[in-house]
This record gives C-alpha cells, structure tokens and sequence, in this order.
C-alpha cells in the first residue's frame, strides 16, 4: 500500500497547477474565482501535508492545514452564493464559524504537541482528533448540503439553453458529490475510533480528497460558470438579427408600463421576466430586448426600480413609526433585507434609514 503515500502529493500538484488556471479563468466572476481557489488552494495544502506526514518529511508548521479543514463547506456556500445570489445571512454564518474555531483551538490545545511524532500508537490524543475530524465534517456537510437545498431553489429568469441546463445540473451534482465524499470520509473517520491501525483510515481519506480535487477543477474548467440570476444581461449586438421592429418594440414597452402601472406585479418577490412576457403576451426575448433598447436596463433594474419607489413611498406615508423598514422592504418587493439595502443604495445613494431621516 506504498501508493498510498504518493497519492497526496500527485493531487497537491494537480490542484495547485489548475488552481492557477481557475484564478484567471474569466468566465467566473472576480468573487467566483476567488472563492473556489481557496477552495482548491485549501485542498492542495491539505493534500501536500498528508504526503509529507506519511513520508515522514519536514515541513515548517506542518499540521497547520488541519486548522482551515472545517471551511470547505462554507467556502463552497459562499461560492454557490457567488454564482446564484442567494441573499444569505452572511453574520449568522460568520458568527457559526468564529464559534466552532474557537471551539477547535480549544480542543485541540488538550491534544500532545507531539502526536507527529507518536502517532503510529493509538492514544487518547488520536481519539481527541477523530472526534475533530468527525465535527469539522459535519459542519462542512450541513453547508453543503444547505447549499444545494438553495441551488434547487433557484428561478430563473429565462428558460435555459441546453448548454446552461447541462452547466446547472453539473453545479448540483457537483455539490451532491462533494457531500457524497465527505459522507464516506465521515464513515472512515467512525471506523478509524474502532481500529488501533488507525492511520490506513487517513490514507484512504487523502485518496478521497485527491478525487474530489480532480472532480472540483474538471468541473470549473469544462464547465464555466454562467449567470442563472434575474438580470438577464443583454447588449444592442445581440439584437442585430432580431425580428423585432422599432414600432412594435414601442408597443411592447407600452404595454408592460400599463401592466407595472395597472397591477404592479413587482410587488411580488418572485416575479421574473418570464411572468412579463406571458402578461404582455409576448416572448422573452423581445421583452428583454424592449427594456434594453428602451431604458438601457436589465430586467432586474427595470422592475427594482419600481420597488424602490413604492418603498419611497411606503418610507413617506407615516407608517414607519408602526412597522420596521423590513417591513417596507417585503411590502415593495423584495425579498431580503440585504437586497432591499442594496438596491435602495444604489438607485438612491441613501440608505433606507438615511432617506427616512432626510424625510423626517
């Protein structure tokens, strides 16, 4: 099982050279990029000091990957995050994380400095770390199994291309994998506690964690990230050979003024450009192309741009001093705090609680 020792360091090399390639591969956004390097970058480290331990090689502050292990699962959060823009509650996750560092440094504080050295026995200390282990996991699972409940969550803007679907449901299985392996990794970690050969357990795990690498950057290479969010970006080129003529595009945008005018479907969290199109009775593309050719906005801006003002609106009638600005943020529209935040800033260069006092 001499391989075994090898095998780390083949995965460390291969993640840190296409690492390289994933930190400038343009296709991902600046956020993207650097999120799922870490991820690669965290995993090459990993990779590099299990082969150094198991070949019995020096390295200054070696074990140190051991203290980043529990951040893949909200790494790849923040990652999902990134490409899907789910509005999460990044304190609340912050504040998970600090805790159960600060409970790992705890722990691990009990354990002998030595335990390198003395590890070919099986000690309490060896005991201490599994349960580590063991913990570390199931707080990377439970990311990434939350972060695959929201990637189903996600609508769509537009009805994807059979190139986009394919991209969408490689991401999904990408995650499903990732906590198929770190499921298996938990099971080994179980079973190393019965067994006093104990440091096979590990080998094996390295050898996992080498295939989830390889899986990892084959993923984002031959499958760049695309944008599934509702902005539907557009650009005048694009309508070069459109079928849409001038005058019908006037009649068009008509028509979707009278319908946020009349019904004022913005006010509905979940209403997308395909709801606009079936509402003025015509294609997705040409309304998307009306928006762009008429305002020079995406879909997004268009409708967010209602639900500010009705949020004005809400903010200048009084009621404030009976129900929260969340409140005014789910009555116009939106459906989170920090998008409403957001989007207010931006179109308005105040914050809600700026221009409420302004008002005031």
């Amino acid at each position: 099982m001499i391989i075994l020792n090898y095998i780390p360091l083949i995965g460390a090399i291969l993640a840190f050279l296409l690492g390289v390639i994933i930190s400038v591969n343009k296709n991902q956004s600046a956020k993207a990029r650097l999120l799922l390097t870490l991820i690669v970058a965290f995993n090459a480290h990993s990779l590099l000091e299990s082969y150094l331990f198991y070949n019995d090689l020096s390295w200054p502050g070696l074990g140190l990957s051991y203290l980043h292990y529990h951040l893949i699962g909200p790494l790849f959060l923040l990652y999902a995050d990134a490409l899907f823009r789910f509005d999460i509650r990044l304190k609340s996750w912050v504040t998970l994380i600090v805790i159960f560092t600060a409970l790992r440094l705890i722990m691990l504080s009990f354990v002998d400095e030595n335990i390198l050295e003395t590890a070919t026995s099986y000690t309490i200390d060896v005991i201490l770390l599994s349960i580590d282990n063991i913990l570390s996991l199931v707080l990377n699972i439970w990311f990434l199994s939350f972060a695959l409940i929201k990637i189903r969550k996600v609508h769509f803007a537009v009805k994807l291309s059979s190139t986009e679907e394919l991209k969408y449901r490689w991401m999904k299985s990408l995650i499903g994998i990732t906590i198929g392996l770190y499921g298996l990794i938990f099971f080994l970690n179980v079973i190393s506690m019965l067994d006093e050969d104990w440091l096979i357990y590990f080998k094996i795990e390295s050898v996992i964690n080498t295939i989830f690498t390889l899986a990892l950057v084959y993923s984002s290479i031959r499958f760049p990230i695309f944008s599934v969010h509702g902005d539907f970006k557009v650009v005048k080129a694009k309508y070069a050979k459109s079928s849409l003529k001038e005058d019908e595009s006037k009649l068009i945008w008509e028509s979707m003024i009278q319908v946020m005018t009349d019904q004022k479907p913005y006010l509905n969290s979940e209403y997308r450009l395909n709801d606009l199109a079936e509402q003025v009775g015509r294609s997705v593309h040409h309304v998307s192309q009306t928006i762009n050719e008429q305002v020079s906005k995406s879909f997004s801006d268009f409708i967010n741009e209602y639900r500010v003002e009705e949020a004005k609106r809400l903010l200048n009638n009084g009621r404030t001093s009976q129900v929260t600005i969340l409140a005014v943020s789910f009555e116009s529209g939106f459906n989170s705090k920090t998008a409403f935040y957001n989007t207010f800033k931006k179109m308005t260069g105040k914050t809600p609680t700026q221009y409420l006092k302004e008002q005031s």
